[in-house]
C-alpha cells in the first residue's frame, strides 16, 4: 500500500487548491456581473447591441455558476461524503474522469466555449456592420472555426467517458488538440481583423478631425489584452494536458472562470463605461457617412 501511494500524484491537494482558485474568481465575476447589468441598463432603453451583451454575459455567468457549484460538489463528496472503508478514496476520485459530475464540467466548459466563439463573431460583425462580401466570407470562414472547435470540444466529452479510451487516450487527445487548435486560430484571427479595423477607423478619423490621438485605442487595448489572455490560459492548459500533468483538469476549472473574466470583465473595466458600445455605435455611424471602404 506503501508503494501504491507513492505512485499517486498529489491530485486531492492540486484539486482543492484549484477549486479554491475558481472560487475565487467566481467571487469577482458575480462582483463584475453585477457591474456590467448595471452599465448596460443604465439608462432604461436598451439598445439592441447592449441586450446581445447583456444576455451573452448572463447565459456565460450562468454557466460559471453552474461550474463552480459541480466543482464544489466534487470537493463533498471527495472529502466529505468518502467511504470509510475505499483507502485514498480523496485521491483516487480525481482521477476518475467518467463520473457524472466530471463529465458535466466538461461539458459546461465546451458551453462556455461556445459562448466565446459566438461573442468573437459577433464582435467582427458589430465592428464591421456592413454586409458586403469580404464580410460574409470572414464570417462564414469563423463560424467553421467555431463549429471545428466546439464540435471538437464535445466529442472529446463524449469520447472521455469511454472506458476503452479515457481522458488521455489516443482518440481523445487527437480532438482535443483539434479542439484547442481551432480555438486558437479563431480567436487570433477575429482579434487581429477586429484590430486592424478599428485602428483603420481611428486613423479615417484622425485625418478627418485634424486630430492627434485614435479615439478607438482604448478599446483596441482592450481587445488585445482580453485575446491575449485567453489565448495564453489555452496555450498553458493545453501544453499540461500534452505532458499528461495531472494539473491540466485542474487547469480547465480555473479556465473557465477566466473565460467570463475576459470576455464580461474586460471589456467594461479596462475601457471604463461601455466603451465597447461606443464602438457599435461608432461602426454604425462609419457605415451611415461612407466612411468605410
Amino acid at each position: 500500500m506503501a508503494t501504491s501511494n507513492a505512485t499517486l500524484p498529489p491530485i486531492g491537494k492540486i484539486s482543492m487548491i484549484g477549486i479554491w482558485i475558481e472560487t475565487v474568481l467566481y467571487g469577482v465575476n458575480c462582483v463584475m456581473y453585477g457591474l456590467c447589468m448595471f452599465i448596460l441598463l443604465r439608462g432604461g432603453k436598451v439598445a439592441t447591441l447592449r441586450w446581445v451583451l447583456l444576455v451573452m454575459c448572463t447565459i456565460l455567468f450562468l454557466l460559471c455558476t453552474v461550474h463552480v457549484g459541480a466543482s464544489v460538489r466534487q470537493l463533498l463528496e471527495a472529502f466529505v461524503y468518502a467511504p470509510a472503508d475505499v483507502p485514498d478514496y480523496s485521491t483516487t476520485y480525481w482521477l476518475d474522469y467518467t463520473t457524472m459530475l466530471s463529465l458535466l464540467k466538461n461539458n459546461l466548459y465546451a458551453s462556455l466555449v461556445l459562448v466565446q466563439d459566438f461573442i468573437l463573431i459577433w464582435r467582427l460583425y458589430v465592428v464591421f456592420m456592413i454586409i458586403r462580401g469580404e464580410l460574409v466570407t470572414e464570417t462564414a470562414s469563423q463560424i467553421i472555426l467555431a463549429a471545428g472547435c466546439v464540435g471538437s470540444a464535445y466529442a472529446a466529452s463524449a469520447i472521455s467517458a469511454l472506458p476503452n479510451d479515457g481522458l488521455y487516450g489516443s482518440v481523445t487527445s487527437s480532438v482535443i488538440i483539434a479542439s484547442w487548435a481551432f480555438g486558437f486560430t479563431l480567436n487570433v484571427s477575429v482579434t487581429g481583423v477586429i484590430v486592424a479595423r478599428l485602428w483603420r477607423m481611428g486613423r479615417t478619423m484622425v485625418s478627418l478631425t485634424a486630430t492627434s490621438n485614435n479615439r478607438f485605442a482604448s478599446t483596441i487595448y482592450g481587445f488585445v489584452e482580453s485575446g491575449a489572455i485567453f489565448s495564453v490560459t489555452n496555450i498553458v492548459v493545453l501544453a499540461l494536458y500534452a505532458s499528461n500533468s495531472p494539473v491540466a483538469v485542474t487547469g480547465l476549472d480555473v479556465a473557465s472562470q477566466l473565460a467570463v473574466w475576459v470576455h464580461v470583465v474586460l471589456l467594461f473595466s479596462r475601457t471604463g463605461s461601455s466603451r465597447f458600445v461606443s464602438a457599435d455605435i461608432d461602426a454604425t455611424l462609419d457605415r451611415r457617412t461612407g466612411w468605410a471602404d
